[in-house]
């Protein structure tokens, strides 16, 4: 069975979403997975993260994530659009389409748990949000925003098929008064623990990913920053080299080793010490921004 295990919320700045819209009539079996396997088949997403920047990522985070977008309202055609968010004034590359939205206050629940179920577990993050914060509510126009966020680290399978799934809801937009800034994450490790199976740090001694108890977090412990195909690694070094932040890569197809030390595989999986792990993401996001020939 599907389980929440993490529930908050979080602040998303103003953004122009851009992907495709889709509505009911694309459904298959009641379903738009097919539409996502046309995406990547297609490499639509390619020409959307290229436009992202390192200065919008670091900005918000999230918007790294793979978006299943659906809007609601009352008498008005259901919407599901598939995209990324981007800056407010990014142009809209032709074939795609957009929406403009206001900065906004999100609740976010993560459902862990086996592929299908994890996505039909709205009312049950609804309650949960309820219970915690509130509803979620509106834009000014009417519409319901809710979200399929596909966060890679999160979403990626475990040994055991298990995956969590981000169910994102608006519960308000955010005026100009209100501060949408993401400021840095305190590093001080203090008070904080250390899960060694998932590579993170944690608020409470229990892993909310695994379950496992954790251990004082130290700062150097290794935490996980990111997959990066292999061809990027010469860009991952001058990115890093630059800041001085030290890493370590490890291929997925099983083998440790630093990437100056070791051949090409096809992808690796980048840590740093915690200290200085939100550098390195920094420092990891530009990687996509870097020409590497290699």
């Amino acid at each position: 069975m599907p389980e929440i295990v993490n529930t908050y919320r979080e602040q998303a700045p103003a953004s122009r979403f851009i992907g495709i819209k889709y509505d009911e009539s694309n459904r298959v079996d009641g379903s738009f997975a097919h539409l996502w396997t046309s995406w990547f088949k297609h490499g639509r997403f390619n020409t959307l993260v290229a436009l992202q920047t390192a200065d919008w990522l670091n900005t918000y985070p999230e918007a790294a994530s793979f978006i299943g977008l659906m809007r609601h309202q009352a008498g008005k055609a259901f919407e599901y659009w598939i995209g990324l968010f981007l800056p407010s004034d990014t142009p809209v590359p032709a074939g795609f389409d957009s929406l403009d939205l206001p900065a906004m206050e999100l609740g976010v629940c993560w459902v862990k748990g086996l592929e299908p179920d994890i996505y039909w577990q709205e009312n049950a993050c609804i309650e949960q949000l309820r219970a915690q914060f509130t509803s979620p509510k509106p834009d000014e126009d009417g519409w319901l925003i809710v979200l399929e966020r596909y966060q890679q680290a999160r979403f990626a399978e475990n040994e055991d098929g298990v995956r969590t799934l981000d169910m994102v809801f608006m519960l308000k937009e955010l005026n100009e008064e209100e501060d949408t800034g993401m400021e840095m994450t305190d590093m001080d490790p203090v008070g904080k623990f250390y899960c060694a199976h998932c590579r993170r740090a944690m608020d409470s001694d229990t892993c909310p990913e695994c379950g496992k108890k954790g251990t004082p977090l130290d700062a150097e412990d290794p935490i996980y920053i990111g997959e990066l195909p292999g061809k990027l690694r010469n860009a991952l070094q001058i990115a890093f080299s630059a800041t001085e932040i030290p890493f370590n890569a490890y291929s997925t197809l099983g083998t440790g080793f630093t990437l100056s030390a070791g051949d090409i595989f096809e992808s690796y999986k980048i840590y740093a010490p915690y200290a200085r792990s939100e550098e390195a993401k920094v420092a990891f996001l530009s990687v996509f921004e870097i020409n590497d020939d290699a």
